[in-house]
Parts: C-alpha cells; structure tokens; sequence
C-alpha cells in the first residue's frame, strides 16, 4: 500500500502543478487573443477552457460562447475566418448572415489589426509576468546574504585568499545585503582596493582585494561567482511603491535571462542537462515541487517565482517569428504589409498546420526526454 501511495503521488503531485502553473497563463494567453480581436472587430465564436469535445456550455458573451471541455490541457480561441470563405465566392450568392459574418472574420482585418490581435497573448503573458512579480515583494520575500559561490583559480579573489562559502557582509565597511548589491558595489571599485568584510564559518575577517578593469572571460572583475543564501530573519514585505521598482527590476532581469538564455548555452557550453528544453512533464514537477515549496515556508514566493518565469517563457516562446506560432503569424502579416499582398489564407493555414504538427512531434519528443531523463530538483 504504500508503495502503491507514493506511485499515485508521483502521478497526480504533477497533474496538481500542471493545473495550477500552466493552465491558468495558458487561458490568459488565449484571454489575451480574445480581447484583442474584439477590439479589432472580429468575432470570436468560442473561447473554450480544455480542448473538445464539450463538456458544457458556461455563459455566453456577445457573441462568443465560453465552453468547458473534456480535455483539460489548456485552451482556445476560435475566431471568424480562420476557416475562411473561399475567394471567388460573389457577394450575391452569400446570405447576408454570411456577408456580416465576412466583415469580422480575421483576415477581413488589415495586416496590423491582424498583428495587434495576435500580440494580444504574448503581451498578456509577459504583463501577467509583470504583475506577478510585483505581488511578490508585496507578499514577502526572503532575506538574503551575498555568499560566494566559487572561485577562479589565479584570481584577485584566489590571491586574497576569499574562499567559496563565503558570506559577504559588508564592502568597505557598509552593509550590503543580496549579491545584486555586492556586484554593483564590486563594480564601483574597479581598480581600486577594496575591503570586504565576510562570515567564514562564524569568523568575522575583513579581506582586501582589487577588482580588475579587463578580467579573463567568464570571471568578472575580482573572480568570484556570487550566490544568494536565505536568512532566517523571515519574510520582508515591501511597500506598494518599492514592490513595483523591485518587481519591474525583477521581471526585466527574468526577461532579459530568458532571452539571452540561447546564447549563453552556445558561448559558455552549459550541459544539455542543465538547458535543455522541458515540456508538460517537466513543467508540471516543476510547479508541484514550487507549490510543496511554498507550503512547507508558509510563503507565496516560490510558487509565484515559477509561474513568473513560465508566463515570461511562454510569451517570448510564442514571439518566435515560427509558423503556428503567434511570432509567425506576425512575421505572415508584416511581409504582406510591407509588400502589399498577402497569401491566400488557405495557404497561409495550410503552412500553420504543417508547422504544428512538426511542433507536436517535437512537444512528444520532449515529453519523453522528460520521462526518461527528470529534471533535478534538489
């Protein structure tokens, strides 16, 4: 029995992180969709939660029914004229339902209606994102200590005998609490010698070391590697005012990280292990080992702290300029923008769906790679 407990655990401690992660930014990207194109004029028969078959008819708004269904991965937004009508229908022969129905189809609108509707989820995800990190100093955040993570060998750092494990308390005698500070502190003092005072172990010593004006690639300017250690002095909230200065700093930082994230896995030869893509399965142990996280710290944080980072991944992952993608239906409406004339939207879906299902394979291949390969989260 208890092996049997701890295998329906493993099963549904996931399908838990999925449904509380995932989901919901999911339905705020399509939420985002469904906004925009109102917005544009364009009609959107069905925003459903779960993917068909229905479930159940939940309300109607103006003219989009909102549905739940039977498959509980995310959702959709359906809209006029994604399945368009044929072009050389004459208006005569169309009803007059049908000629209206024509006006607010999707590629009735211009190329930048088009456009505007489709940033509308990427922009709710990465706003989302915003707001979330936000509520994150608002509800409380550790305390943290600069500590030093590692060391290069024949570094200033090495020379002065600075040792990994290290917590740094202070920089020329003023206190200095998380390693963006110390960084920024380091920074200062290029070139100049500079004090740093630090808890080994319980022994308070005060180290001098001179930063670097060009250091080696990889090793920054004393050559350490700066961590963050949580203190026990418990959670700090901060006010309205100062949690969006810090959250916009937060977000921008996670934002910029996700980016440059490609690039840094080429030049710096991160292992495939510790970059490599995730999928449902990994997303979903992902949010269930935030949310034990959060329960056992009776804090929001690494819960809210994941959902951040997911909501950035998934709005800048559907900017890719890849058809299917929200990127790639963009970069469609520019090129027609730019050059007067479009595909036919026949066409145009007809590459969408080739492109998805290439994507669906890829989403199965990484699914198993999830299953066969886990992710650490220790």
């Amino acid at each position: 029995m208890p092996v049997f407990t701890e295998a329906l655990g493993n099963i549904i401690g996931p399908i838990i992180g999925f449904l509380l992660g995932l989901i919901p930014l999911i339905l705020i990207h399509e939420f985002g969709h469904l906004l925009t194109g109102k917005l544009m004029g364009v009609w959107a028969h069905e925003f459903g939660v779960g993917y068909p078959p229905r479930l159940v008819k939940l309300f109607r708004w103006q003219e989009t029914d909102f549905t739940l269904n039977w498959i509980p991965f995310g959702g959709f937004t359906r809209f006029e004229g994604e399945t368009t009508f044929a072009d050389d229908d004459e208006d005569e022969e169309l009803t007059e339902a049908k000629k209206e129905a024509k006006k607010h189809s999707l590629y009735a609108k211009s190329p930048w209606q088009r456009i505007f509707v489709y940033l509308g989820g990427p922009v709710s995800n990465l706003l989302t994102a915003w707001l979330i990190a936000i509520v994150i100093f608002m509800t409380g955040i550790p305390q943290l200590q600069a500590m030093i993570a590692g060391v290069a060998p024949d570094s200033p750092a090495a020379e002065a005998d600075l040792r990994e494990g290290d917590l740094v308390l202070m920089v020329n005698e003023e206190p200095i609490e998380d390693s963006n500070e110390l960084h920024a502190r380091i920074m200062e003092n290029v070139g100049q010698p500079t004090t740093l005072t630090v808890d080994r172990d319980g022994e308070v010593l005060n180290i001098t070391v001179t930063p670097r004006e060009d250091p080696p690639a990889g090793q920054g300017a004393v050559g350490i590697q700066i961590g963050n250690l949580e203190t026990d002095e418990g959670l700090q909230r901060l006010p309205l005012g100062d949690s969006i200065v810090q959250g916009s700093r937060y977000f921008a930082q996670m934002t910029a990280l996700t980016v440059s994230l490609p690039v840094m896995v080429i030049r710096q030869g991160i292992p495939f292990e510790q970059a490599r893509p995730v999928g449902v399965v990994g997303i979903s142990q992902i949010a269930e080992y935030s949310v034990t996280q959060s329960l056992e710290r009776n804090a929001l944080y690494p819960f809210l702290s994941i959902v951040m980072l997911l909501s950035v991944s998934l709005g800048i992952f559907n900017l890719l300029p890849i058809p299917a993608l929200d990127g790639g239906r963009i970069l469609f409406s520019l090129v027609e923008a730019i050059r007067g004339r479009a595909l036919t939207p026949e066409i145009e879906e007809r590459i969408h769906l080739i492109a998805l299902v290439a994507m669906v394979v890829l989403f199965v291949a990484i699914t198993v790679l999830d299953i066969v390969m886990p992710i650490r989260l220790e």
